[in-house]
């Protein structure tokens, strides 16, 4: 909401309004001709009532500073004028609510602009949005994808013109219910499963979301040309590949087919934890990939030409799907923002199959699954035509792995900004709120939240110089890090508190022992195992002779012990 006192201050103290002005609040000045003026201000409400609304304060320069900055109104322009100015230049027609002020004897007119029900143009016909402080093109691509982002089109749910139903793909459709546990549905004829999932219209023909789940594949080659896919496999980023296929079955086929394609190609390798427990650590984590390759299909613009394609090499996994993001998702806010469907109908009918489900109810999904393997999260691009998700190949790291997974409560452990937060911390010695926002893609005061609550859990703990900031450094605690081991890429040397505990012991009784570590820490046995690698690697212990095998090998002074 405007606060104009706090605005005048602002400028009083020597801001130009252009430092003031934001995705909500733009400032304009008078123009000599009237006409003009008003062009100017009916631009900016278009701008304004095609995104998210805001305030305009005409009688204020945005690149002066000071109160020079508040130039005023002349008694040219009152309310009324401005009112209906703006209406006759805006199509449609649009009316807004105008307010005068008096600030130092000068006049200056807010005008406030409504989110718009509907997407307007000016005289001219030219559309626009805003985007931070400015105004941007608005065609008529964007507003069909807006309009969609809204819940008022919806592609997936208008009628496809075809009417034959696959038997194939009704099977698939009936097994995938009784795996959802709507056996009773799954039990009735073709017509009352699909009537149900609302894939007919009123005539019995199928919409397009029927089309592509139960659909024969003549028909969507035939009424769905933009629809199709690819698979291909490299043994490096730039190898010929030598395997490749591509597609036109309908949508459940599809991910089926290429989901199989991938994990006929996965390598795993076993990861101990304690207990006997053992995690199998996957180069493409199934949750993970089924969650990409779903959203490349169900998000993907349909009426982009071009088809969703998957490149997999040991490196790197590659899924390109046609189109850009959902209207208001970005690369850096893709894991924050609100779910916004493209195709809301075929993104409903997944989730009711449970295909959805099985892949999360978002990216959030994808980067829980490949964090807690030890990998890094998804790295997304957005060229306007398509959208490519990124997954590093490789298996996870061990130590990270067996640190989520074996020590960490659940609660913390499919948290993924607390993930986000110690990997981030496993390769720079401190994290700030301000620092760590875009990383979490959340303002500030929410990135601070999510590190005073890891610090609340012992996981982290404020530097003693920054304790006391409004927004402190923090640091991983010696707990986690003697838990996280080997996959901290830095060490806190002598000064460590697990360092000075284990030369302690060891000055007081001539070695320490996994066992010992285990009491000492609160540790399992491999966390144990691993600091005590790194303690060697860093020579300040070796093995002494004895037992050469198990918890009981005893560790005294190496080489690089304090004296």
């Amino acid at each position: 909401m405007l606060n104009l006192a706090d605005i005048i201050t602002a400028l009083k103290a020597g801001a130009t309004g252009g430092q003031l002005e934001n995705e909500a609040l733009d400032f304009k000045q008078e123009d000599p001709n009237v006409k003009k003026t008003l062009e100017v201000i009916a631009d900016a409400v278009v701008c304004f009532a095609n995104a998210n609304g805001g305030s305009i304060v005409l009688g204020i320069a945005d690149n002066v500073a000071g109160a020079a900055a508040i130039s005023g109104v002349s008694s040219r322009l009152d309310s009324r004028s401005i009112v209906l100015g703006i209406y006759e230049r805006t199509r449609p027609g649009l009316s807004v609510p105008i307010t005068e002020h008096t600030v130092d004897g000068k006049r200056l007119i807010e005008i406030t602009v409504p989110a718009g029900a509907t997407f307007y143009a000016n005289a001219k016909g030219t559309s626009t949005r805003r985007i931070g402080t400015q105004c941007q093109p608005f065609p008529p691509e964007q507003q069909r994808q807006a309009l969609a982002a809204r819940g008022l089109y919806d592609w997936s749910e208008q009628p496809s013109g075809a009417r034959r139903v696959s038997e194939e793909e009704m099977v698939r459709v009936r097994r995938l219910l009784r795996a959802a546990d709507r056996r009773e549905l799954a039990d009735q004829s073709d017509q009352a499963i699909l009537t149900d999932l609302r894939l007919l219209t009123s005539d019995g023909q199928l919409n397009r979301a029927g089309l592509l789940i139960a659909g024969h594949e003549d028909d969507i080659r035939e009424l769905l040309p933009a629809y199709g896919y690819s698979y291909q496999y490299r043994p490096s980023p730039g190898a010929e590949a030598v395997d490749r296929f591509r597609g036109r079955r309908p949508i459940l086929a599809a991910i089926e087919q290429l989901i199989n394609a991938i994990e006929a190609r996965r390598q795993m390798r076993p990861l101990n934890l304690a207990g006997g427990v053992q995690l199998q650590l996957q180069d493409y984590p199934q949750e993970a990939v089924r969650e990409l390759v779903v959203n490349a299909f169900v998000h993907r613009d349909f009426e982009v030409a071009g088809s969703a394609d998957i490149e997999q090499s040991p490196e790197q996994l590659r899924i390109v799907s046609p189109g850009g993001l959902v209207f208001g998702v970005t690369a850096e806010n893709i894991l924050s923002h609100p779910s916004t469907p493209r195709n809301r109908l075929l993104l409903e009918t997944v989730t009711a199959l449970h295909v959805a489900e099985r892949a999360g109810q978002g990216i959030d999904r994808a980067y829980r699954y490949l964090l807690r393997a030890g990998k890094k999260p998804p790295t997304f691009t957005d060229s306007g035509q398509a959208v490519e998700a990124r997954v590093p190949g490789g298996a996870g790291n061990d130590a990270f792995a067996r640190y989520v997974n074996g020590h960490l409560p659940d609660a913390l452990a499919g948290d993924i900004e607390v993930l986000l937060v110690l990997d981030a911390l496993c390769n720079q010695r401190a994290a700030q709120a301000e620092a760590i926002a875009p990383l979490l893609q959340r303002s500030v005061a929410e990135a601070q939240s999510t590190l005073e609550r890891m610090r609340a859990s012992g996981l982290l703990e404020p530097t003693r110089r920054t304790a006391s900031r409004a927004f402190p450094n923090y640091v991983l605690a010696s707990s986690t890090l003697t838990g996280l081991g080997l996959a901290v890429t830095y060490h806190r040397r002598n000064a460590d508190d697990a360092d000075d505990k284990v030369i302690e012991h060891i000055r007081e009784y001539g070695y320490i022992t996994n066992q010992t570590l285990r009491r000492l820490f609160d540790l399992e046995m491999f966390p144990a195992r691993d600091m005590l690698r790194d303690l060697q690697a860093r020579a300040v212990i070796v093995k002494l002779e004895g037992q050469a095998r198990g918890p009981g090998v005893r560790y005294g002074r190496g080489p690089k012990f304090p004296s």
